[in-house]
């Protein structure tokens, strides 16, 4: 298994490249993303795009309504969607859907102390401005817990007001997992692929 920093490193990177990839790309990588999602984490994914249903609409209503092209439908005039904006919209809308799903799989195999080591070791460079690495991943760890353990009905005013739940006092442990050989050729192999893309793109 990968370390959690180089899962973080591979995560950003596809999401990054996937805003470049042609449409028939970006169709595999989306269908691949939601079907390894549907089989290793199909609660976080559809929770993920319950969250996110609102920004779901509003970007592809956005590209449709707001992008000038050919109207689809003439009677309704500039209220109209146009050709134009309904490709862009679904193309927006497979590039957001391969994030949430990649995501919900990124959360489900890495977990709660996984991800925030990740952090800790990704946020290395920061240290040389004296920034405190590990009470910034504790105090993350901290915060990702709180919303996970929260009863669904919890309001944010509660939070801003520290009603948190009482109990016996909790123990945080950060693992610091040095890097193996495997995740420096991982990262090589992936550098190497960013070049040849960005190569290929230009």
């Amino acid at each position: 298994m990968l370390h959690p920093t180089v899962r973080l490193i591979v995560w950003g990177v596809m999401t990054v490249l996937v805003q470049w990839l042609p449409l028939g790309g970006l169709l595999l990588a989306c269908v691949l993303a939601l079907g390894t999602s549907a089989w290793l984490s199909p609660r976080r994914l559809g929770l993920l795009v319950k969250r996110t249903r609102w920004l779901i609409v509003s970007l592809v209503l956005l590209f449709a309504l707001a992008t000038p092209g050919a109207y689809l439908l003439p009677s309704l005039g500039s209220l109209g969607p146009t050709d134009e904006g309904m490709r862009l919209g679904f193309e927006h809308l497979l590039r957001l859907v391969f994030v949430l799903a990649s995501l919900a799989v990124l959360l489900q195999v890495t977990g709660l102390e996984g991800l925030v080591t990740g952090l800790h070791g990704l946020i290395w460079p920061l240290t040389w401005l004296g920034l405190d690495r590990g009470r910034v991943a504790l105090r993350l760890m901290l915060v990702m817990h709180y919303v996970e353990q929260s009863p669904p009905g919890r309001q944010w005013r509660e939070w801003l007001q520290g009603e948190v739940a009482s109990g016996e006092p909790m123990r945080l442990r950060l693992q610091a997992v040095p890097l193996r050989a495997v995740d420096f050729a991982v990262l090589a192999g992936l550098t190497f692929a960013v070049a040849v893309f960005i190569g290929a793109a230009s």
